[in-house]
């Protein structure tokens, strides 16, 4: 199934024009996050290094792999998806619009964890972009499940 989606992305990469495809940089920290039944913390912090195709239609697919730092290192690829507002919400200063987004994914670590994120995408310059979100793990293993992630990603 892994080689399917792999190979899946890479035609539709192949077929889109570079305005459409994106570097996506993001790293999270904790903000909340549940003891396990030993007392220990969980994740501390996730580095996402993905690959973003984004349609006219201001939907966004991306992935690429996490890698999860906290009581063992852990990495695992990642699929998501973003919708974007069709306008910018408002703008922090002239020529600097913000658009929000709602998404959604999965990541497939030692169990699979499935989140939704809400944020704020910033056109830092006419090729870069600044995201800034809030994102909700949830999973069967009490590891990865309740975790509130806050994260900030730059798009190149």
């Amino acid at each position: 199934m892994k080689s399917f989606l792999l190979a899946a992305l890479v035609l539709v990469s192949v077929n889109a024009s570079a305005d459409q495809i994106a570097s996506l940089v993001n790293f999270e920290s904790t903000a909340a996050r549940p003891d396990t039944a030993d007392g220990q913390d969980n994740i501390t912090s996730i580095l996402n290094t993905n690959m973003e195709f984004t349609l006219p239609e201001n939907i966004s697919f991306y992935g690429g792999f996490s890698f999860v730092l906290g009581e063992t290192f852990e990495s695992s690829v990642t699929l998501g998806s973003r919708f974007y507002s069709a306008t910018p919400a408002f703008q922090i200063f002239p020529g600097i619009p913000m658009w929000s987004f709602i998404g959604g994914g999965v990541s497939f670590l030692d169990d699979t964890v499935y989140y939704p994120e809400a944020g704020f995408r910033i056109a830092t310059s006419d090729a870069s972009r600044l995201d800034v979100y809030i994102k909700i793990l949830n999973s069967s293993n009490d590891t990865y499940d309740k975790h509130i992630m806050v994260g900030a990603g730059l798009t190149f």
